[in-house]
């Protein structure tokens, strides 16, 4: 089961998005596999890792956490990621 799963719609093209969003995570040191379709990724944090896949349709980025660290809420993971959309 999900811990936790979101949609947040977005500006610009899906192949911009994704080529974002790897950039994005593999900064962070992480991995992003997929590509402007759908794909998984795993981000380290201090807390553990946080891991999950993607699907994007139309202006629709839906994510879906499938293990993350207790202590982190998967509110916050939204936030960042819609805050990630929104300055695109």
């Amino acid at each position: 089961m999900a811990k936790h799963s979101f949609s947040a719609n977005f500006t610009g093209s899906a192949q911009d998005t994704a080529a974002k969003a790897k950039a994005a995570i593999e900064k962070a040191g992480g991995k992003l596999n997929g590509d402007h379709n759908n794909g998984d990724f795993s981000v380290p944090t201090p807390a553990g890792t946080v891991k999950g896949n993607y699907t994007i349709t139309g202006q629709e980025f839906a994510v879906v956490i499938t293990d993350k660290p207790f202590i982190v809420p998967g509110s916050a993971i939204e936030g960042q990621v819609r805050k990630f959309l929104a300055e695109g």
